[in-house]
């Protein structure tokens, strides 16, 4: 297991990579590593056991520099293709967790030759009518000194050990504020404005990924709703769809080795 630095276009991109074998590149959420964690999370290291896992921080987070340019999905995605560039990957599979599963699902249409698979992990990105999103930006707001609704957002129990080791109502040390602050800010850059956590047309585009994919969610999911997962399911040429009980959002943290072992399993 290592963190590592690459140069992008004059511009610091903190990666971590583990692991041998097929290329299996991993584009984080917000409670993941790189987001809210700073390492790795179980998860991975179980993907590392049969894959050679690269996972990037999105600018601003964790250790990349930050993007001032970066207003749209459409510039994460752009920015990601160029950082996936300097790895000079023929075809890669393709894992992403809530944010980065969105990312995951338009870098695919619009370049489904690069990717052999898709794992999509809780993923937003879909305009589903009567399913919304949750208000995660409010939802982190203090409320009487906690933040319990961003946890039950997050988690099938927002009062449980891990939910509050993730997000704990005030952060302790000076690292743990910082990547909140820069996974959030990072986050409202590309989900908090209109359209809120999704792109118009991905839904319509989703057609133009042939090869497999797989879409995973924890049953309990409040913050993107499963009908959101279900979308995906449908959207796809040639997809399956596991819903995992007593998980929520987080389902990779909650349960990581049900997680990696679908993964694995379709993957491999």
């Amino acid at each position: 297991m290592s963190m590592k630095d690459i140069q992008v276009r004059g511009n610091k991109v903190q990666f971590y990579e583990a692991g041998n074998g097929t290329p299996l590149v991993y584009l984080h959420g917000i409670a993941d590593t790189h987001g809210l964690l700073e390492r790795p999370t179980n998860f991975l290291e179980k993907l590392s056991t049969n894959f050679r896992v690269i996972a990037p921080a999105h600018p601003g987070c964790a250790g990349t520099a930050e993007d001032q340019a970066l207003e749209s999905i459409d510039d994460l995605v752009f920015h990601t293709l160029e950082v996936l560039d300097a790895f000079d990957l023929d075809k890669y599979l393709l894992v992403g967790n809530c944010i980065g599963g969105w990312l995951a699902a338009e870098m695919a249409v619009r370049h489904p030759e690069k990717i052999q698979k898709i794992g999509l992990i809780s993923p937003s990105g879909l305009k589903v009518p009567g399913s919304l999103t949750g208000d995660l930006f409010m939802a982190i707001q203090p409320l009487d000194g906690t933040v319990v609704e961003a946890r039950d957002m997050m988690f099938a129990d927002g009062s449980s050990n891990l939910a509050n080791s993730v997000l704990a109502d005030q952060t302790t040390e000076i690292k743990e504020g910082l990547m909140r602050y820069q996974v959030f800010r990072f986050s409202a850059r590309i989900g908090f404005k209109p359209p809120y956590f999704y792109h118009d047309k991905l839904r319509e585009r989703l057609y133009r990924f042939s090869p497999p994919a797989k879409i995973i969610t924890g049953e309990k999911n409040t913050f993107v709703p499963i009908e959101h997962a279900k979308a995906y399911e449908e959207g796809f040429s040639d997809s399956q769809l596991v819903l995992i009980d007593g998980c929520g959002h987080a389902v990779h943290l909650e349960d990581p080795n049900r997680t990696a072992s679908e993964l694995t399993d379709f993957l491999s």
